[in-house]
């Protein structure tokens, strides 16, 4: 990577990929810095903040609902207090024996999808956001899946939050006993004499080595090349049958009969149970497991494989260059991510050192490299280059999910698409018009950018090469402003903003513009 500074029109190009894109004050300050000294700093920044925490103080989430026949409607504005709450307090939400409306069930999901869109503007930890995003991509839960999974979301992503730049192995197995990906991928139910092969198949298919890895012809692990020298190049049936197995036991606390002496708390935490774990002899990826071993260790011994696995080194990092890059992946950052993952594959920072072999090259501020923006990516990258102080509220994320992208809810396990030409068909892509120009004018409350007031009364020549510029750059600005300037007289407009709901207006018709459709 170069050590020269990075220059306004660099700059502008690493925030759009590796942050949410730059705030009006971020491209000076970037463009001076190089690539890699901007990372760092992003890498040594702890997680949120007191900027984020107050920013989230003031957001509120709506709940209406009738709690019976006849009784008064409840309608309120509520703070995002769930989030606070343990897991064993939010757990008791999802109890069916309690007589608790369904909006009140909700709220760990709506108050996490509020604060998520809330952090991805404020946050300083941009790189942070940026991995917290793609771990939830590619350790997807779905909360309509059940109350279970609604209710643990806020511990799943703390979870991501936790281990987001540290050991894939230690996030692995924070994902494998998240009471969340438990209760989606069923492993809650799975017992010695019937282990329930969901989760399984999708450690090894989505979360560690990868499809590509499959192996559907073999009949037995001999068949794998590799596998008789312990090196196995992939997976067949039989190993997800045998990891079904060894995670038998693994399960969440939620009141169970274990035996006649006894029962589990219902606190909704990961909780293991001796009792139901298969304990007869297993192996997977060619590795034999110890028969009866200690507590857990089957099943830590099996996600110890699969973490460290050359296969899933390629599959997690096409992944990652894929989403924070462009599209396709660039070889050569791959093969760098690569490289660094299987290096430091015992470190308690190797995900951080991947990311600065992936991040070590031109690819990063390339303009041939690049990759459409998704719906968060966009409300996100608009809100912080109006400087508009999201509020997230419902017609917001209806907006959202109706361009593409429902927070937690994408219900296949593999995760929201990466893929432009899911965001880009003919609703899809009306849908993000409509999204932008409603954020932009400030349709929904979501909050309003302060260039509005200081654009009123001036000609829109200037006014659009100014709103064209804090989107675009001053290397992009003017072409957009021109093309703006075209588009504006078409309806006869004044020449002059007459005041800020024009500018607004003028704002939301720059979103539109391609160059910011894709970093």
């Amino acid at each position: 990577m170069s050590r020269a500074p990075l220059g306004e029109d660099a700059a502008r190009r690493l925030l759009n990929r590796i942050a949410y894109g730059p705030r009006p004050q971020d491209v000076p300050a970037v463009a001076q810095m190089t690539a890699a000294d901007w990372i760092e700093a992003q890498l040594a920044l702890p997680t949120g903040g007191s900027e984020v925490d107050a920013h989230l103080a003031t957001l509120t989430i709506p709940i209406r609902y009738a709690s019976g026949p006849g009784e008064q409607i409840v309608d309120e504005d509520r703070p995002l207090v769930t989030l606070g709450w343990t897991q064993e307090k939010r757990w008791a939400l999802a109890q069916n024996r309690l007589a608790v409306a369904y909006q009140e069930r909700e709220r760990p999901y709506r108050e996490l999808a509020a604060a998520t869109m809330a952090r991805k503007v404020v946050a300083p930890d941009q790189l942070r956001e940026r991995l917290v995003e793609f771990w939830h991509d590619h350790f997807s839960v779905a909360w309509q899946a059940g109350p279970g999974v609604l209710v643990s979301l806020p511990d799943h992503d703390a979870r991501i939050r936790q281990h987001a730049f540290g050991n894939f192995g230690a996030l692995l197995e924070a994902m494998a006993s998240s009471p969340a990906m438990l209760a989606y991928l069923n492993n809650s139910s799975s017992r010695a004499g019937a282990p329930n092969e969901n989760y399984a198949r999708e450690l090894f298919e989505l979360h560690t080595l990868g499809a590509a890895a499959y192996h559907p012809d073999a009949r037995t692990w001999h068949d794998v090349p590799g596998a008789e020298a312990g090196e196995p190049v992939g997976y067949f049936d039989g190993d997800v049958w045998e990891a079904a197995r060894a995670l038998t036991g693994w399960t969440i606390a939620m009141g169970q009969r274990v035996d006649a002496a006894r029962t589990l708390p219902e606190t909704g935490a990961f909780t293991y149970v001796e009792r139901w774990h298969d304990g007869y002899q297993k192996r997977v990826l060619g590795k034999e497991l110890t028969p009866f071993a200690p507590a857990l260790a089957d099943g830590r011994a099996v996600l110890g494989f699969a973490a460290t696995h050359p296969a899933t080194a390629r599959h997690v990092c096409g992944k990652l260059a894929r989403f924070l890059l462009g599209d396709p992946a660039p070889p050569a950052a791959v093969a760098r991510a690569e490289a660094a993952f299987l290096r430091h594959r015992a470190s308690p920072d190797q995900i951080a050192q991947l990311l600065r072999a992936l991040l070590d090259g031109p690819e990063v501020t390339d303009p041939a490299v690049f990759r459409v923006r998704r719906p968060l990516d966009i409300v996100a990258a608009s809100a912080r280059a109006l400087a508009i102080p999201l509020v997230p509220r419902p017609p917001l994320t209806d907006g959202m999910t109706r361009a593409g992208q429902n927070l937690f809810a994408w219900f296949p396990p593999d995760g929201q698409p990466i893929d432009a030409a899911y965001y880009l068909g003919g609703g899809a892509l009306m849908a993000r018009w409509s999204l932008l120009l409603g954020l932009a004018r400030n349709d929904w409350g979501t909050g309003t950018s302060p260039f509005y007031a200081e654009m009123a009364g001036r000609p829109v020549a200037e006014a659009a090469g100014r709103v064209a510029t804090l989107a675009l750059g001053s290397s992009a600005g003017p072409a957009v402003a021109d093309r703006l300037m075209r588009a504006w007289a078409v309806d006869r407009r004044p020449d002059r903003l007459r005041n800020p709901q024009e500018a607004a207006l003028l704002a939301g018709m720059t979103l539109l513009a391609p160059g910011f459709q894709q970093t």
